[in-house]
């Protein structure tokens, strides 16, 4: 294919032999793009993108990749080829490419301003709209999805600027040799896809999100040097300008180039039944027999599956199950498993990855997304030459799944729910997180777990979710019904179902809404095979440590577990877990300076810990009090805090804790006669069933220790509620359902019976639910321009998922009196530095600083240079978003902590991050 275009034209310089050219840069996109809407988009999505768009689905793809190849269009212009770093072309010097006047003096614009600016009018002479205002032309919603290939989507252009770019931009380049370039590049681009039509008209917000995403994978694939270098190898040899053979040639490297970086859709073996899905579960719960014999004769296409039911019931099969159906119906076969905490997700990916292993025909990778990911060493360490089992494939993710903005990119995802949620805000190449979510099946565990404004965030995601098809699937153990509603709501609203059908699901039960018809099917309420009765005892005590005080929390913590420490008794395992920190320290030095006549053991575990001693000791917990693990010959201890909510999948023989809102009190319930022993051991003759001891402080709630870490009407509505339960065993999962609703009722079912506190906690929910709604992007049927989806001036640091969620993590660091830091008390290991000649920090120091420092909330230390890391980590991140904690290590070798001016905060080997006051 000759043609017009100038190979001086320049695309790619940076290292090197030569300019590569703009045209051959475009067309490698082209083909990319072309390849990864056969391999990487799924059946629903290319399906919906034609539908968007109103053109037929064989064509569609040569249209996606022509606009591909036209993404970097504005580097041809005066600013970008004759930048500062690049080849100074020689044509620049012609007449026909002359700068437009005191264009130096108003700086550059950018290129791909530039693609948005100039392209709506080319397109013009191919058959697109530019009549119609721009929120109505084709051309502009296209020339806006190009000009948001770095990420973010520039403004909207008014209608003279649509025809007539150089009347409002004169740098995009007015003169003759430009704007024939940029004329015959598009047509050279065009002519190699086969001449596609344009679209019949502006599609839906989604669909263009969708192609933004997918031609800023191909942009990244086809500008990796290894790509480039390739590709201008097979230009230079031919030495014939042929373009028409040059995009040839990148077709053919395409496939391997998207094959290697693992791009590919997942493939599963072939599954209707429950027991197609995990053969080895011969006897399955009442719900997974249930929703295994009935949800395959419902799912016919996309649509929300609910599934809500107490600990231990077999919800992730059964959500897992529901994905296979779902994901296969609806063309959307990814899978990605949202969690609340980094611990549950961590747990989650072991999980999900031996499913993958299993269940996928094809080598499958599956990415860990959360901000510690990369310290899990099984994920860290995992390498593609893994040495794998007969009959499994590689879940291996390779180095480029895990580039930053590409995890969700992956066959299969397992993460925080932070890292969907983001999609929902205005960040950075959000584009490519809906392009990964959108093409999967989204499992959302906990779904109960988040405050209002996490809540909120997903009621978005989710009318996203239903805007692009995507089969969703919520699990929970307590979900308030006004809240399943909503959520299900949310997505049938994003599938176009202004009114839909009321939810109440049942418990334990599941109900799937179907997204094409919007009917509900609920499925009843379905018995559990380990139903129980949970005894509830209810203490009132006065908040306080002091084991003096008789109507005291020591002294009732003392009498509840004296069996410990009397040697006369049965030994067992006893987990108390407390709102706070501080209480959670304080009772640990209680218990053990408590003596008996045996000793207990004794563990402590909470946040505020180095991560390593975290792993370590959620390590021997497991190891302990695991599901498989013999039950203990000598009495044990843990003192915890709200990590044992979720996080930690370990038996206790009797579970005492602080009043916490109810749905805290069942998870917590939940750590107690968790599994059968079977031939495991037994339990002890105090605790011969499961009992959850609540200490409640009298009088004032919350007690002025706890702060703000639970509303006042939620622990209130609870105190009450338990009280009216006093002597009465509670029915598991009976009695969950009217519980929840008693506790979580809104105000429109408390009507007059609300209090002030009730009145006070609506009042903050709505706050948080309305800056929610400010922070996320909007709702996809409310958009016609691109731009609110993304903010070129937003710094995603200050921008956060969790409302006011103001955390650092702190590096304890140890100072001899020559003012030297060190990372240990005996002073042998130094802080790292960069080796020299380089910037950064190593890998493997980064990773040993991140498990050597603490999360705790930015305010326990002042920005001050003592605090300050080294400015030798300046350029590694995470390292320089350390914050040091000083202490001094005094000639005799006691060690004194930080002080401020508010308090003293010190590293106890035991105790994790102290908090005392500052006298």
């Amino acid at each position: 294919m000759k043609s017009d275009v100038c190979s001086c034209v320049w695309g790619k310089f940076d290292e090197l032999p030569a300019p590569y050219p703009l045209g051959c840069h475009l067309l490698d996109t082209a083909a990319v793009a072309m390849l990864l809407w056969n391999v990487h988009l799924s059946a629903g999505q290319r399906r919906f993108i034609a539908e968007s768009f109103g053109v037929p689905e064989c064509q569609t793809r040569a249209l996606v990749a022509f606009w591909a190849g036209l993404h970097d269009l504005g580097k041809c212009c005066p600013s970008f080829q004759a930048s500062p770093t690049g080849p100074e072309p020689e044509f620049l010097q012609r007449k026909e490419f002359a700068s437009p006047a005191g264009w130096m003096n108003e700086g550059s614009v950018r290129h791909e301003r530039v693609t948005h600016l100039v392209l709506p009018s080319i397109l013009a002479d191919f058959g697109y709209d530019v009549a119609s205002r721009p929120g109505k032309s084709v051309a502009h919603q296209v020339a806006q999805i190009l000009g948001g290939h770095h990420g973010v989507y520039g403004s909207m252009l008014d209608r003279v600027t649509l025809r007539h770019p150089e009347k409002t931009e004169p740098r995009i380049g007015t003169a003759t040799g430009w704007q024939e370039q940029r004329a015959a590049l598009v047509d050279v681009v065009h002519r190699a896809c086969g001449r596609p039509a344009a679209p019949a008209r502006v599609a839906p917000a989604g669909a263009a999100v969708l192609v933004t995403g997918l031609v800023v994978l191909a942009d990244w694939i086809a500008s990796r040097h290894q790509w480039v270098s390739a590709r201008q190898s097979g230009w230079l040899a031919a030495a014939d300008e042929d373009w028409e053979a040059h995009f040839q040639r990148a077709l053919a490297a395409a496939s391997p180039a998207v094959e290697k970086l693992q791009l590919a859709a997942p493939q599963w073996a072939p599954a209707t039944r429950f027991s197609d899905v995990f053969p080895e579960i011969t006897h399955p719960y009442p719900l997974q027999a249930d929703i295994g014999a009935r949800l395959p004769g419902l799912v016919t296409g996309p649509g929300i599956l609910l599934v809500t039911a107490p600990t231990g019931d077999g919800k992730t099969e059964t959500g897992l199950f529901g994905a296979r159906l779902l994901g296969a119906a609806a063309g959307h076969p990814g899978l990605a498993v949202l969690l609340p905490t980094m611990a549950t997700t961590d747990a989650m990916w072991d999980r999900v990855r031996t499913y993958v292993r299993r269940a996928a025909a094809a080598d499958t990778p599956v990415t860990l997304l959360h901000g510690m990911a990369w310290l899990k060493e099984a994920y860290s360490t995992d390498a593609p030459d893994t040495e794998l089992s007969d009959d499994g494939v590689s879940t291996t993710a390779g180095d480029f799944m895990r580039r930053k903005h590409l995890g969700l990119a992956a066959g299969a995802a397992v993460g925080t729910w932070d890292q969907a949620a983001m999609a929902c805000l205005p960040m950075r190449f959000n584009t490519l997180r809906w392009l990964g979510l959108s093409g999967k099946t989204v499992i959302i565990d906990e779904a109960h777990a988040y405050d209002a404004f996490g809540h909120a965030l997903t009621v978005r995601l989710l009318q996203w979710l239903g805007h692009f098809g995507a089969p969703v699937v919520l699990l929970s153990a307590t979900l308030a019904g006004h809240l399943a509603e909503r959520l299900v709501h949310a997505y049938l609203q994003g599938a176009g179902h202004t009114t839909p059908q009321p939810v109440d699901p049942a418990y334990p039960g599941w109900l799937f809404a179907d997204s094409t018809t919007g009917v509900v099917t609920d499925s009843g309420t379905i018995p559990s095979a380990r139903a129980h009765f949970l005894g509830v005892d209810q203490h009132l005590v006065r908040h306080t440590h002091d084991p003096s005080a008789p109507d005291g929390r020591a002294t009732q913590l003392r009498r509840t577990l004296a069996p410990l420490y009397d040697a006369s008794e049965d030994p067992g395992a006893v987990l108390i877990v407390c709102n706070t920190v501080p209480d959670a320290q304080a009772t640990y030095q209680a218990l053990a300076a408590r003596s008996g006549t045996r000793t207990p053991k004794l563990l402590l575990l909470h946040a505020r810990m180095p991560q390593w001693q975290r792993e370590d000791i959620t390590r021997r917990l497991l190891a302990l009090l695991g599901p498989r693990a013999r039950r203990p010959r000598e009495p044990w201890i843990v003192v915890t805090t709200q990590v044992a909510e979720q996080s930690l999948d370990v038996d206790f023989d009797l579970v005492i804790t602080d009043l916490a809102p109810l749905a805290q009190l069942l998870q917590r319930a939940g750590r107690g006669h968790r599994h059968s022993l079977a031939g495991r051991g037994h339990r002890p003759a105090w605790a011969p069933a499961p009992r959850l001891v609540v200490l409640t402080p009298a009088g004032e709630l919350p007690p002025p220790a706890w702060g703000n870490v639970y509303d006042q009407a939620l622990l209130r509505r609870t105190r009450d509620l338990l009280a009216e339960k006093a002597d009465i065993s509670v029915a598991i999962p009976d009695a969950v359902t009217p519980m929840i609703e008693t506790v979580y009722a809104d105000l429109n079912t408390l009507a007059e019976q609300a209090l002030h506190d009730d009145h006070r906690r609506a009042g903050q929910d709505a706050a948080y639910a309305a800056a929610a709604d400010t922070a996320a992007i909007p709702a996809p049927d409310t958009l016609t321009d691109l731009y609110p989806i993304t903010d070129r001036d937003l710094d995603p640091d200050l921008l956060t998922t969790r409302l006011g969620a103001d955390s650092a993590r702190l590096l304890p660091v140890y100072r001899a009196d020559d003012a030297t830091y060190w990372l240990d008390p005996q002073r042998s290991c130094p802080l790292p530095m960069p080796a020299p000649g380089h910037k950064r920090l190593t890998r493997e120091q980064v990773a040993n600083l991140a498990r050597l420092s603490i999360p705790a909330p930015a305010t326990y230390l002042p920005d001050d240079p003592d605090t300050a890391p080294p400015t030798e980590w300046n350029k590694t991140p995470l390292a320089r978003e350390l914050r040091l904690l000083p202490h001094r290590v005094l000639p005799d070798g006691r060690i004194q902590g930080r002080r401020t001016e508010r308090h003293i905060l010190r590293l106890d080997p035991v105790l994790g991050l102290v908090r005392s006051a500052a006298r």
